[in-house]
């Protein structure tokens, strides 16, 4: 049987042929079609929870170790690398591997069926400027799909898988830019719409540009936490009366999912202790040392993550950070986020600019642009590009199922 798979930062699903219809599966009890991308490796009885039975078990306190955005070490040199889990050290690769085993299991469980064929999901650049490495994430993905029992195995660029559920259900021929920004990445790609194709894939001749940056929703959530929630913590404090520089990348790994674990090490706890030996007595750097000892980052990053989202929705928020400092809190408000994220959004508009032009074509061309993907529902990116392309009609689709969907009506065309 064959199957379409969306492996995504902060979710993934996974779309095949469930009776007579091909459908999104729901993979977890909850019903949700989506699967967060966690694990949750037990310290004690060594099980591993997924998605999100994997961040209550760290928000309920239990001894372990969670892995979230593990999709971000593609193309990285933690790619090649090990991480600790309890007293044992494994590659990334194999935890990556251990997350889509699962997905694959759940999904085989449902259909009765194995999965043998798969078209697997990927952004247009896994690493911004550097082929090579874009070529080794994929790659590596590929090695580990055949690890888990996939036979044949394609590749589509999510942002044209996105457009696949669009078009099965447009009515006339349209100009479309497709915006995909997800937890990692943000792609886009000029397509023409073509009702009439009578079930062949979208050809290369109908997509006429393809751009993507490595900017998804952990970097705005690492951007809101490094103005707001790290400076609680010391994040350009002072060391010596300003004589010494405060080591800065402990709390740029402090606010980036996939680096927290990496300040667990002994040899950062010796960081910790020189900001404190130096630190002038600053209560901020005693809180510091409490977020490693006591290994809050996630919580942390997972609070910060939350407080995005409100401030999409409500435009005002209030993180509660008491389970680091009694009485420690901190009031935000949409400018915060806003104005933490200037440089991210002038980032996004350059890479539709070159969208455009690698397309040949100019705003005003562009009838349809289709949305997908977390990062597009906070409002200011909305906003953002919208000023960009006024002309243009804003079509909504999936958030959160578009590529898995398209990639399963893909994988149907070329395996079914």
């Amino acid at each position: 049987m064959f199957c379409g798979l969306d492996f995504g930062t902060s979710n993934s699903t996974l779309g095949t042929l469930a009776g007579n219809s091909l459908q999104l599966l729901s993979l977890e009890a909850t019903g949700k079609d989506t699967l967060p991308s966690t694990l949750f490796y037990h310290e004690e009885s060594q099980r591993i929870d997924f998605g999100r039975a994997a961040l209550e078990s760290y928000l309920e306190g239990d001894e372990g170790r969670l892995m979230r955005s593990i999709k971000s070490v593609l193309g990285t040199s933690l790619a090649a690398e090990s991480t600790t889990v309890g007293d044992r050290r494994l590659p990334f690769k194999a935890v990556i591997a251990t997350f889509l085993r699962e997905m694959k299991r759940r999904a085989e469980a449902q259909i009765g069926q194995e999965l043998t064929s798969v078209v697997q999901g990927r952004p247009v650049n896994f690493v911004d400027h550097d082929p090579d490495a874009n070529r080794e994430a994929q790659d590596m993905l590929e090695e580990i799909l055949r690890s888990i029992g996939f036979r044949e195995i394609s590749f589509q660029l999510e942002p044209i898988a996105a457009a696949w559920q669009y078009e099965a259900e447009a009515t006339s021929e349209d100009l479309a830019l497709v915006v995909d920004m997800g937890g990692g990445t943000s792609d886009f790609s000029v397509i023409r719409i073509r009702p009439d194709r009578d079930g062949t894939e979208i050809g290369m001749e109908d997509v006429l540009a393809n751009t993507g940056i490595r900017l998804g929703g952990i970097d705005f959530d690492q951007l809101l936490s490094l103005a707001t929630i790290m400076p609680l913590l010391g994040y350009k404090a002072p060391l010596q009366g300003g004589r010494l520089r405060n080591p800065n990348w402990i709390y740029s790994h402090l606010s980036l999912w996939p680096k927290i674990n990496l300040l667990y090490a002994a040899k950062v706890r010796r960081n910790i202790d020189w900001i404190l030996e130096n630190g002038d007595g600053d209560p901020r750097f005693d809180r510091l040392a409490t977020v490693i000892d006591e290994r809050l980052g996630h919580r942390i990053a997972n609070d910060v993550e939350e407080a995005k989202i409100a401030l999409s929705n409500r435009g005002e928020t209030l993180v509660d950070l008491a389970y680091v400092d009694p009485g420690l809190e901190q009031a935000l408000a949409i400018k915060n986020l806003t104005d933490a994220s200037d440089q991210a959004l002038e980032r996004l508009k350059t890479a539709i600019d070159e969208c455009l032009s690698q397309a040949g074509c100019g705003p005003a061309d562009i009838g349809v642009v289709l949305m997908t993907g977390g990062s597009t529902e906070m409002p200011f990116v909305q906003q953002a590009i919208q000023a960009q392309l006024p002309d243009a009609r804003f079509q909504n689709i999936d958030k959160f199922g578009a590529v898995g969907y398209g990639l399963a009506l893909e994988a149907a065309k070329r395996f079914g």
